[in-house]
């Protein structure tokens, strides 16, 4: 493992390793507080708090900083406001002029599409369990 393929699932190799580990970091986090809050805090809504607001920070962060920096994709809305009509752009780097780091692009995605299934996966089990109240979340 001295000498990683391009494309391997180490944070070695991004070409923006600040910004991949914060945007793993914001996607585990929430499901940390999510699994283990109960741990230290019996106390059901601050948990809830918590999450929420890490999947706020979440969203924020992919939206506007690690999806645009990683892997050269950003969207937004624009609001004519003649008629009051919504338009969504969405935008995606040249590949004539930005390269997309392998890494980048796998972590990317792999956390992307994996953050919901395993939201999934925790319903099911609070569903199984007959614990309810988890799903709010």
């Amino acid at each position: 493992m001295d000498n990683p393929q391009p494309g391997s699932l180490t944070w070695r190799l991004s070409t923006h390793p600040i910004t991949l580990l914060c945007f793993l970091g914001f996607r585990i986090s929430s499901l940390l507080v999510y699994l283990f809050g109960l741990l230290f805090t019996n106390n059901f809504v601050l948990i809830f708090i918590i999450t929420i607001l890490l999947l706020a920070a979440d969203f924020y962060y992919l939206k506007n900083i690690a999806g645009r920096r990683l892997v050269g994709l950003r969207w937004w809305n624009e609001v004519n406001t003649a008629t009051g009509e919504s338009n969504w752009v969405f935008e995606s780097a040249d590949p004539e002029t930005r390269t997309i780091n392998a890494t980048d692009k796998r972590f990317f995605w792999l956390a992307l599409y994996a953050q919901p299934l395993l939201w999934v996966a925790l319903a099911i089990v609070a569903v199984v369990r007959l614990e309810l109240i988890w799903l709010t979340l």
